[in-house]
């Protein structure tokens, strides 16, 4: 097992490096992000793909990159240097697993930081929690959550009360870092599943969740348009500019709440 990150670190004007960071977000593990820099973290063999995608945003864009590694051990303890808790409208607040504090938030949400997974700090992330407490999700049943990663959606919407949630991730690994933050966020019962989340066809849920990339959410946004089902779909994962592009694939459905941070937007669609 290969022990170290390849790091992909990209200098430009921080309102360009939101964009700049989208065009990894298939092929990225994750990413730590300082002033007019970010650093995106990969496994070695995505180096030929990422390489390929630096060469077609190179005549777009005006920015530098270098190249480095970083051992997975070292970045486990720098982490700790500089994760801080998250807190979502003083009502949920995420913290690591090292963090004893006391909170007066509603929902806390305890996590075991890995880099593929998610880790809360994301501005997308952060959106979706915005509108869950927004629709006050407590009132439904069911979520299904596509694109799980760590857990974290899942998680807030099983200590917000909802009985019948499904987590889906594509990524095996993804299990043991999910089922950790379930034990240490004092909650069970949510049914989680490896599988590609555009093979899984039942949407008969309340409220169904994708905190994923444009491209997965136009398809996912087509199959819900087709599905009968009456769910309400929250989005994230997206940018401003693709505001557009989504309204073009919503076909005769509506939206219903559009909430931005930074360059990053979240909606929620209704049929």
């Amino acid at each position: 097992m290969n022990e170290s990150w390849l790091v992909l670190t990209l200098y430009s004007k921080t309102t360009d490096l939101n964009i700049l960071s989208s065009y990894f977000d298939t092929c990225s593990l994750g990413s730590h992000d300082c002033d007019e820099k970010i650093n995106l973290y990969f496994d070695f063999s995505s180096r030929h793909k990422v390489e390929s995608i630096l060469e077609n945003i190179n005549v777009k864009y005006k920015f530098e990159y270098d190249w480095s590694t970083e051992n997975k051990k070292n970045w486990m303890e720098n982490w700790k240097d500089f994760f801080t808790p998250v807190s979502i409208n003083n009502e949920v607040i995420i913290i690591p697993d090292w963090d004893e504090k006391t909170y007066n938030h509603k929902y806390k949400i305890k996590l075991c930081p890995a880099m593929a997974f998610g880790t809360g700090h994301h501005e997308s992330t952060q959106l979706i929690i915005q509108q869950m407490l927004y629709f006050k999700i407590h009132k439904y049943d069911s979520l299904l959550d596509l694109g799980a990663g760590s857990g974290i959606l899942s998680i807030l919407a099983k200590k917000m009360g909802l009985s019948k949630i499904t987590s889906i991730d594509n990524d095996p690994v993804c299990m043991d870092n999910f089922n950790q933050n379930c034990s240490l966020s004092d909650v069970s019962g949510i049914n989680f599943l490896t599988q590609d989340v555009h093979e899984f066809n039942d949407y008969n849920y309340d409220i169904i969740l994708a905190n994923i990339d444009k491209n997965n959410i136009i398809k996912i946004l087509k199959k819900y348009q087709k599905n009968k089902t009456t769910a309400r779909l929250i989005l994230a994962g997206l940018l401003d500019i693709n505001f557009s592009e989504i309204k073009e694939n919503i076909g005769s459905c509506i939206i219903e709440n559009h909430i931005q941070e930074g360059e990053w937007i979240s909606i929620s669609v209704k049929k």
